[in-house]
């Protein structure tokens, strides 16, 4: 009996000693590497773990202070830090004056020199060749100003706005220049790259147009009947869809001014390249409940797209007697057409004189004050009513002067 208790006592501390060797002397191929995967990034970043595994601070002693000090956990960023800054060109002969941007803080030097040196070939297009002075009190000129129509992680839209004058010539020509840079692949995003090359793409994107020509602009000339394969290039990008544009003269008379129709994206989302923007962090399918108006004398509006159908839109006549320098009235489309609002822009001396309490101001630009007045409506009309009272401020809110 008492050798069977001694044997059983042995094997077990045999037993436990052997454990223990084994987990103090683990095999090299078990004990954990750092490899390429698991290193951290040389930017600062640090390898994935496991959801549902939870991180314990590797805390180390302060040899000066025998502190624990917990670790700087906090992960540098890999992305790029982009900054955009203004260059001018001025020149008194030709009369020459050119704001256009450089991109700072691109990873690709090499790239982020070629896409500024097109940026500045593109503020620099005119051929000062031709500006002569034929007559001194007019002498050629050209300017070129841009803004920044749209900013992401990924993407810069800019749109140049030129006005070329050519000395001896009626008026200046204006156009605009659209630049989309890619600051992931370093390049120039050609126009046709937004789009999937549906045969529906020119028929959409006209019935669109038409609908936001509430003015009926595209109807004057008669030249308009669907856009064209190369207005398809007229377009940049916004944070919300794609503004086309139509210079002056392709469709309209030149006092109208370079026309804007914008197009929500979830409005054209089935003829858009979807794999490009969803590659470039945006989302196509976000609804847009309301039509940007674009108004020729430089400011537009949004309306509910609910109430389009129910609104009818009419530039007044100028006359001599009026204190207006443009007008445009909103009537409601019932069989009486009453008249909801109107939009108004006057000289700012003449605004000082005018009563207060019949025109709000929109907005101030220059010598020019924007404003609106609502109209008077019978008690009886109740979806007049309820509009002045429940749209018309929402509208008035999204009112913007294209500077």
């Amino acid at each position: 009996m008492k050798l069977k208790w001694t044997v059983a006592i042995v094997l077990v501390v045999f037993f436990a000693a052997g454990c223990s060797g084994m987990q103090e002397n683990k095999p090299v191929s078990e004990q954990p590497k750092v490899t390429e995967d698991n290193e951290p990034d040389k930017t600062g970043g640090e390898p994935g773990k496991p959801a549902d595994q939870t991180e314990k601070p590797n805390a180390q002693p302060d040899k000066t202070t025998g502190q624990q000090v917990k670790p700087n956990t906090k992960p540098e960023t890999a992305q790029q830090t982009i900054k955009i800054h203004d260059e001018s060109i001025v020149k008194d002969n030709p009369i020459i004056n050119i704001t256009y941007p450089q991109i700072d803080g691109m990873k690709d030097k090499m790239a982020q020199a070629k896409i500024n040196n097109m940026l500045k070939e593109k503020a620099t297009a005119a051929d000062e060749s031709q500006m002569t002075n034929e007559d001194p009190s007019a002498p050629s000129s050209f300017h070129s100003k841009y803004k920044t129509a749209f900013q992401n992680d990924h993407l810069i839209s800019f749109v140049y706005d030129q006005y070329f004058y050519l000395s001896g010539a009626a008026h200046g020509m204006p156009s605009s220049v659209p630049i989309l840079v890619d600051l992931d692949n370093g390049r120039i995003v050609e126009p046709n790259e937004l789009f999937n090359g549906s045969p529906q793409t020119q028929q959409i994107i006209s019935r669109l147009v038409l609908k936001q020509d509430v003015l009926h602009t595209l109807d004057v000339m008669g030249e308009f009947k669907q856009i064209s394969s190369d207005d398809l290039k007229q377009v940049y990008l916004t944070k919300e869809g794609l503004m086309m544009y139509f210079p002056p003269y392709e469709y309209a008379a030149f006092a109208e001014g370079t026309l804007l129709y914008h197009l929500s994206f979830s409005d054209i989302q089935s003829v858009l390249n979807t794999d490009f923007f969803k590659s470039h962090g945006i989302n196509l399918s976000k609804p847009i409940n309301s039509t940007i108006i674009y108004v020729s004398e430089g400011y537009h509006f949004s309306v509910p797209k609910e109430w389009m159908d129910r609104l009818r839109f009419e530039r007044a006549e100028y006359s001599e007697n009026n204190k207006w320098l443009s007008e445009i009235n909103v009537y409601f489309s019932s069989a009486d057409k009453p008249l909801l609002f109107s939009f108004h822009m006057y000289e700012k001396e003449t605004w000082s004189t005018l009563n207060s309490g019949a025109e709000v101001k929109l907005a101030e630009e220059s010598d020019l004050i924007y404003s609106y007045s609502v109209a008077q409506i019978t008690q009886s009309h109740l979806q007049a009513n309820d509009f002045i009272k429940n749209v018309v401020p929402e509208i008035m809110k999204s009112f913007r002067v294209d500077f």
